[in-house]
């Protein structure tokens, strides 16, 4: 005997997806999945981490500058009293 084993007028027995009990159909509902699960036991609502958007990042520099003209060294300009 199971949970659905009786009669109630206008009803019918459903087997969970998730857990395989046999519930009456107005004990189940459909989940976010499109499963048709226990109510009480199995059901779960959709996360809502799962509706959360990227918002958009500006990740460009502002207020650039332009590049300064390189500044080239002879071996000679270097002394050991630079370093």
């Amino acid at each position: 005997m199971g949970r659905a084993d009786y009669y109630r007028p206008g009803d019918f027995n459903r087997i969970c997806e998730i857990c395989g009990f046999k519930r009456k159909a107005s004990d189940t509902e459909e989940n976010w999945r499109g499963q048709i699960v226990c109510a009480d036991t199995c059901f779960e609502e959709r996360h809502p981490q799962d509706f959360v958007r990227g918002r958009y990042d500006d990740q460009r520099v502002h207020k650039p500058r332009p590049d300064s003209e390189p500044v080239f060294l002879d071996p000679t300009d270097v002394t050991a009293d630079d370093f």
